[in-house]
């Protein structure tokens, strides 16, 4: 009787458990909710990338969910599950209006409605019910009636500078990005989500790969795909902040990830490693950090080159003066550049999913072009694992040597894995494009002229940004 419960039950009290031992052991504390974030739980010594920590806390949130969705009266969850839209969009007006740099000086004493609604010309009785909204999922807290307060979720909106005339335009300048990706994603991308079911059933483009025709397209009543809006005027504020929350993204994966998905230690010394796609090269940066004595050549558009410059300059000018880096900038769908030499490695980190298989396979094959008989191809994107068990899945991810998914959750983890499936529906809306399984990884590989010889998985995150590592065929 109720064995799923006791079940889900169960999984839940061991895993938070195995959670309070390891800070317990480590003497750190965990993470409050009602307390602002620090950003030192970002690096590697944060409690949530402990991988003992990490494993627990998967389990305990896919089986959190799954006891919710079984418990739950189902109309109730369909429901709410189809206004969930309320969310973003929330999340989007009080990014907008500056609501988490006001609360900032507040501290945990919070300010009253009126006083937030005065800075930023809202409705004082609307910008309530928004914040009350938020705060019953978790963002923000109400301290008193219509007196609110920053906590661990909302702090991440704050950009941590101070209101100024012009702070719109430079709000997500230099700043951590996880505000701008609530920006993103309740200004485009919701707008390509309301439009995307009519293009899908759109006969003329309902089966188009490509990236100007789309939602986003319908949405924002453009001709060109998201790439060349974006350097537009039109879309300058809207790629600006674009490119902000896809550096803040890189919080969402643990910071020592791009060492460990790969062994460095075995290119060559004075190797090359080319950063494909590489924006202003903050990921290959981190490598020249660890493994100084390889080369790097980062390739990107001629415009986001000139960011890369500035950027190594600034944070590793010891590479640039020895001439250990260089600024290529090209198209990755054109035959590759002159380089300074064969690569040892090509580094792809989540380039492949902004793209359809059409043309996937045709940046993968001018990379196969290019390479030497020793080079690896270095993929880093997420996976999308099936919802049910499947033997070519096992057999490519090495999933027999790892510990079973408990049951009754799913193979996938459910709703611990949520974020994967919900870029990838982005992805499509957008750009025609989206995240993929195993096998459809394997399929583009192969048909690049590539051979797939490793998935090596996150110690720290077994259900995001995997390392696929590719050899010629």
């Amino acid at each position: 009787m109720a064995s799923d419960l006791k079940a889900l039950r169960d999984l839940i009290v061991g895993s938070i458990d195995n959670i309070i031992a390891v800070c317990e052991e480590t003497g750190k504390d965990f993470p409050k909710l009602n307390e602002p974030v620090q950003f030192s739980e970002f690096t590697p010594d944060g409690i949530r990338n402990h991988p003992k920590v990490s494993d627990n806390i998967a389990v305990a949130v896919a089986a959190a969910f799954q006891l919710i969705q079984t418990i739950q009266s189902p109309p109730v969850t369909l429901t709410t599950s189809a206004f969930r839209h309320t969310l973003p969009i929330s999340l989007g007006i009080v990014e907008r209006a500056n609501v988490a740099e006001i609360l900032r000086k507040a501290g945990s004493q919070g300010l009253h409605v009126k006083d937030i609604a005065a800075q930023n010309n809202i409705d004082p009785k609307k910008l309530a019910r928004v914040l009350r909204f938020l705060a019953t999922n978790h963002w923000f807290t109400e301290v008193a009636p219509d007196v609110f307060a920053n906590n661990l979720l909302s702090s991440l909106l704050d950009t941590g500078k101070e209101i100024t005339p012009d702070f719109r335009e430079i709000k997500h300048k230099d700043s951590p990005g996880l505000a701008a990706i609530a920006g993103y994603g309740a200004d485009e991308v919701i707008c390509a989500l309301t439009a995307w079911p009519d293009v899908l059933f759109d006969p003329k483009v309902g089966f188009s790969e490509e990236l100007n025709e789309t939602g986003l397209q319908k949405a924002l009543n453009i001709n060109n795909n998201q790439w060349e809006y974006y350097d537009t005027p039109e879309g300058r504020y809207r790629s600006d902040r674009f490119n902000v929350a896809m550096s803040g993204a890189s919080k969402l994966h643990p910071p020592q990830a791009v060492l460990i998905g790969f062994d460095w230690a075995s290119v060559p010394k004075n190797g090359l490693v080319v950063d494909v796609g590489g924006s202003r090269g903050h990921v290959s940066l981190e490598i020249a950090k660890a493994f100084p004595e390889l080369n790097f050549a980062v390739e990107d558009r001629p415009i986001v080159i000139e960011e890369a410059k500035k950027y190594w300059a600034e944070n590793l000018q010891s590479h640039v003066d020895a001439g250990k880096v260089h600024f290529i900038g090209c198209d990755f769908f054109e035959s590759q550049p002159k380089l300074p030499a064969i690569p040892d490695v090509f580094l792809l980190r989540t380039i492949i999913h902004d793209w359809s298989d059409k043309y996937s396979v045709k940046i993968l094959s001018n990379l196969r072009s290019a390479a030497g008989p020793n080079t690896k191809l270095l993929l880093i994107d997420s996976i999308i694992n099936y919802a049910c068990e499947a033997e070519s899945e096992s057999s490519l991810l090495g999933k027999a040597s790892e510990p079973k998914v408990p049951a009754p959750l799913l193979p996938n983890l459910g709703g611990a894995n949520l974020l994967a499936y919900e870029v990838d529906i982005v992805l499509g809306s957008c750009l025609n494009s989206g995240e993929r399984t195993i096998d459809g990884y394997k399929a583009i590989i192969e048909a690049a002229g590539w051979k797939l010889v490793e998935v090596r998985k996150n110690p720290a995150s077994k259900i995001w940004w995997p390392a696929l590592i590719c050899v010629p065929a």
